[in-house]
């Protein structure tokens, strides 16, 4: 996927959740420690990621490219078994559309590009849920396929702990409902596999027990229940009814048309009762759609698991709008022209505001993220401008076969142009440049690529102090160790010093920098 490899010539790491798993990962690293992960958070989260991220790091080295790449590979994985899937579920046709719907999804995108657990989780579902349908299509029986499924169960285990489990019980419809023709909940094979993809965890948990005890089981466990009981940042049970919109529009109001199509339409419900998926096209989201929703901790990320099938009901919805297209079915043209002056319109806005600012000089507007979102804005306009421009000269051609293709172009054409601006521009990808050129500067860097810096934090600090210290972590060649007070930094010793110990120049330190009030100090 060429969008996830666009990208502005700065990057930096998103303090959460990237530092942390590229931070632990690094201590896995110097340390040999495989077990624990080290850095603040050691046991409230699986080791899967971390273990990926370090052996990027044995291959090519610390950077922020290598601690991404685990996501970037499932992300293209994920697009492929989208794929797939969709031409067991549905038809290569719209298994392909679905598949570039997917591509070219804002969150998605996103989160192809960042060091965290998301990607290769719902590359991992995915991959099971493949597995289990390729056991449904082999003439001659084939148990690896049933191993393999069972196995991601598991493996989901090791890289996000218990969020494999909402996926598991929506399948759970599926492969009841079924059972009749799949036997799956009979198949010895199936579970074999639920074993062998529980060994990496079982194997890191009992190593853990036996060297800590209690303790990396009761986090791991109290993790769940204190997100269980306390609502994130104040959501309400009606948060993805906005945000999943929001995070992947335009496609998720075509997904939502899809799912009418899908249980009204009769060319579409042929279609999903010979292929046998609607429980799985249709069931398995809106169930996973429900559990997050019970689920008191809501974020934006959650819903990954749902996109790649969102993308698949869009294509549904495309597929129908196609076909009204070509066959000129009058009762619906209203359909086609609202959504071509509409989005069209919206477009040429997006254009004319864009220019405006990026051309046109605007008193007390200087702030160079004004001039990366009108780009964004004028990518997006130009992209799809065109679905416009097709629509009103539709009828000069006689092949409106053609025609279609090239409206249904303009729009995955304009969502990539607009996700390849954000990362040209660093939006996407370079998410702490003020520390990151800070740290290029000339003492800051030489400081630190020869010295060995220590960190002098207190006990408790506050979410934003505690973000740049994880950023400064991965960012300090080498690191030291942990104090509470300046005064145990020796002479010709480096410490950075929080901010709620920052002190004056003395004849005792030199203050050799300072970001965000984190001092870089040298001791005398």
């Amino acid at each position: 996927m060429p969008l996830l490899l666009i990208r502005s010539e700065q990057q930096s790491l998103m303090a959460h959740d990237e530092c942390v798993y590229a931070v632990q990962a690094r201590s896995i690293l110097e340390l040999g420690d495989w077990v624990n992960p080290g850095g603040d958070f050691p046991y409230d989260r699986t080791i899967g990621i971390q273990w990926l991220i370090t052996l990027g790091y044995m291959l090519f080295g610390v950077s922020e490219g290598t601690a991404r790449l685990p996501s970037f590979i499932a992300s293209v994985v994920s697009v492929l078994l989208t794929y797939n899937i969709g031409c067991i579920l549905l038809n290569q046709r719209l298994a392909w559309l679905g598949a570039a719907i997917l591509g070219v999804t804002p969150l998605w995108v996103q989160y192809g590009r960042l060091a965290t657990q998301d990607a290769t989780l719902v590359c991992l579902e995915l991959l099971g849920i493949w597995a289990l349908l390729q056991t449904e299509r082999q003439i001659k029986y084939r148990p690896y396929w049933a191993i393999l499924a069972g196995a991601t169960v598991g493996l989901g285990f090791l890289i996000k702990g218990f969020m494999i489990v909402p996926v598991t019980v929506a399948l759970l419809p599926y492969l009841v409902w079924e059972h009749q023709r799949t036997r799956h909940l009979l198949n010895p094979w199936l579970y074999l596999g639920l074993i062998l993809g529980a060994i990496p965890a079982t194997a890191w948990l009992w190593l853990s027990v036996s060297r800590y005890g209690a303790s990396p089981l009761q986090q791991l466990v109290g993790k769940v229940f204190v997100l269980g009981e306390h609502e994130y940042l104040g959501t309400t049970p009606f948060y993805y009814f906005w945000n999943i919109p929001a995070n992947a529009f335009p496609w998720s109001l075509f997904a939502i048309v899809g799912v009418i199509l899908v249980c009204r339409s009769a060319k579409f419900k042929l279609l999903l009762k010979t292929h046998h998926s609607f429980l799985l096209l249709v069931g398995y989201p809106i169930v996973l759609f429900i559990e997050l929703t019970i689920f008191k901790t809501r974020t934006h990320y959650y819903p990954l698991q749902l996109f790649p099938f969102m993308a698949l009901l869009a294509a549904v919805t495309f597929e129908w709008l196609l076909s009204i297209y070509t066959k000129q079915i009058t009762r619906h043209k209203w359909v086609l022209a609202t959504l071509s002056y509409g989005f069209g319109g919206l477009a040429l806005l997006l254009v004319v505001l864009s220019v405006t600012v990026i051309f046109i000089h605007i008193p007390g507007v200087k702030s160079p993220q004004i001039y990366q979102f009108a780009s964004i804005a004028l990518a997006l306009g130009l992209g799809w401008g065109m679905l416009l421009v097709v629509w009103r000269n539709r009828h000069q051609g006689r092949d409106l076969a053609l025609s279609a293709r090239k409206w249904l172009a303009a729009w995955l054409i304009g969502c990539w142009l607009a996700l390849a601006m954000l990362g040209l521009t660093g939006l996407w990808g370079d998410y702490n440049s003020d520390l990151k050129t800070f740290l290029r500067q000339g003492a800051i860097a030489s400081t630190l690529r020869s010295h060995s810096t220590n960190f002098v934090v207190q006990n408790s600090m506050d979410s934003r102090n505690h973000k740049t210290r994880l950023v400064l972590r991965f960012y300090t060649p080498h690191l030291g160790q942990n104090w509470q007070q300046v005064s145990q930094i020796p002479p010709g010793g480096y410490a950075w010093v929080s901010p709620q110990l920052a002190v004056p120049p003395s004849s005792h330190y030199i203050i050799i920098g300072t970001i965000r009030g984190w001092q870089l100090i040298a001791g005398v």
